[in-house]
């Protein structure tokens, strides 16, 4: 049921922005702005959830632990650049927009970067000897 709250949210955000910004009012952005926000904040709840799943799934297997600190991470980034690019494209800065998502694509690579290695270290070891 919550998605169905949120989807329902979205929507009438969305057309109330449409209605405003045909108004010519700038209301329509900061409507837009703080939609964005409430729908973030009510996220937090389903990772909260997902991250008590996952706590226990990584309590069981206990030697992927610090794979898992690196996905969180990875999660993380991709849903702040993802909310903060989607403010600047409502905005009309789609040349910053573009800029956030471009850093978020690569912080996400050179964090990634120590799992690809130990993947390659494995896979050298394993047909080396």
């Amino acid at each position: 049921m919550d998605v169905i709250k949120i989807a329902l949210f979205g929507v009438t955000a969305v057309l109330l922005i449409l209605f405003l910004k045909s108004n010519n009012s700038q209301w329509g952005t900061v409507l837009s702005i703080g939609a964005s926000v409430v729908l973030a904040l009510y996220m937090l709840d389903f990772l909260v959830n997902l991250s008590k799943a996952l706590e226990e799934w990584t309590a069981y297997l206990s030697g992927i632990s610090q794979y898992m600190n690196v996905l969180w991470k990875a999660l993380g980034i991709t849903y702040l650049c993802e909310f903060a690019s989607g403010v600047c494209k409502d905005s009309g800065n789609t040349l910053i927009a573009g800029q956030i998502e471009m850093c978020g694509k690569v912080a996400v690579m050179l964090l990634g970067m120590p799992i690809l290695w130990a993947l390659i270290e494995t896979i050298t070891g394993y047909y080396s000897g």
